[in-house]
């Protein structure tokens, strides 16, 4: 009898340790899961009626940038980008630029700033190559957003980007993007 309450008091013991070791896992405050995952190098604000996603400024051939961010409008109403400010966070100065061609946002659609070079003549004597800048973008509803961007190099990852605005008399027109479509409850 001693020998089946052994076995029984045993396969209990090695039950419970198994049921402990396993329940611990991934229990630690610094979880992958826990993190936020951002694969892209540009910046993100994902709160506000203006959601801005991929926010960076890319160098044109002329000591110019161009401005490219993905623009959500998470309002029922539509949204036009009045202006954009770039300051350098270390140093002084700052540059404010309007869009050569109209951005207006639709409601809940995003809209992808950059393909048509909406923002793209904007003064880099102020901002550095490989640094951070302060942009303040600011909307027709009197909203701003602010978000600290890399400033990066035009390479081909970024070919897509304008270095000019496109003329009104090209058969290129800025749409919102495709992609995006709202959801239930954002």
């Amino acid at each position: 009898m001693s020998t089946v309450r052994t076995r029984r008091l045993t396969a209990a013991t090695l039950m419970l340790t198994a049921a402990l070791g396993l329940t611990a896992c991934g229990t630690g405050g610094s979880t992958q899961t826990n993190q936020q995952y951002q694969p892209g190098i540009g910046a993100n604000v994902r709160t506000g009626d203006v959601r801005l996603y991929n926010a960076l400024l890319v160098a044109n051939t002329d000591d110019t940038y161009a401005l490219s961010v993905g623009l959500l409008n998470t309002t029922d109403e539509e949204q036009t980008l009045e202006s954009v400010t770039v300051r350098p966070l270390e140093g002084s100065g700052s540059v404010t630029a309007e869009p050569a061609l109209p951005v207006e946002l639709q409601p809940r659609q995003l809209y992808t700033l950059g393909r048509q070079g909406e923002v793209a003549d904007i003064d880099g004597s102020s901002v550095e190559l490989g640094r951070y800048a302060r942009l303040t973008l600011t909307f027709s509803s009197g909203d701003e957003v602010e978000v600290e961007a890399p400033i990066v190099a035009r390479t081909s990852t970024y070919s897509d980007v304008a270095e000019k605005p496109v003329s009104p008399g090209s058969s290129a027109t800025p749409t919102p993007s495709a992609s995006a479509s709202p959801t239930a409850g954002s």
